[in-house]
């Protein structure tokens, strides 16, 4: 459940009010971050410049084959404002966009919302440019990253990070091989790690 500021809980109680609540997109392309409002206006927020440009969120689109639940965002390119910058960041796949929803009486506040996502694809039409937008971390990728092991070196041997010089070919990844190879100073594995278990990160 969202869990509104009390400004934000007096506006939307009230039968009547000035205030509005806004949507706030962070596009980042390359180096530049594109800030846009759902609005009428531009407004500030948190010291930065948000313009009103015209935009459409769909809604989150989730199948039947368990795929990853994504969200359409449909940018206005009738002034093609945006398309150069798109295409200069390859399409945008994979840059960060934040979504926030704040109120107008509460604009020096936090967000009422706040979510990250990633492009995950791009298309770029006369009317429009639609950012098909998906999770930072797919509940597909490895998780955890990574594993950190007693007598286990993850290193690949000779590559950079192992950086041995031996004659020997081949290694078990162990410390006995290592010391073997007399590299044993760039070991890869937790020595300290206790041997009851294997702690995860």
């Amino acid at each position: 459940m969202i869990s509104l500021s009390a400004v934000a809980k007096e506006e939307k109680n009230k039968l009547s009010t000035g205030s509005a609540f806004i949507i706030l997109l962070d596009i980042t392309l390359g180096d530049e971050v594109v800030r846009i409002c759902y609005n009428t206006e531009d407004v500030t927020w948190h010291g930065n410049l948000y313009q009103a440009f015209p935009f459409e969120l769909g809604e989150v689109s989730e199948t039947s084959d368990d795929s990853d639940p994504n969200v359409s965002l449909k940018v206005d390119n009738v002034s093609q404002a945006l398309q150069y910058a798109v295409e200069e960041a390859r399409g945008a796949n994979g840059t960060e966009v934040i979504l926030r929803v704040v109120n107008t009486e509460a604009m020096d506040g936090d967000a009422e919302l706040e979510e990250y996502f990633v492009v995950v694809k791009t298309s770029i039409k006369e009317d429009f440019i639609t950012f098909t937008l998906g999770n930072e971390y797919s509940a597909r990728t490895r998780r955890p990253l990574n594993r950190y092991m007693k007598n286990n070196c993850p290193f690949k041997y000779k590559d950079i990070r192992c950086a041995a010089t031996s004659n020997l070919e081949g290694c078990a990844h162990t410390l006995q091989d290592c010391r073997a190879r007399n590299n044993s100073m760039r070991f890869g594995g937790f020595q300290g790690i206790d041997q009851k278990g294997v702690y995860i990160h």
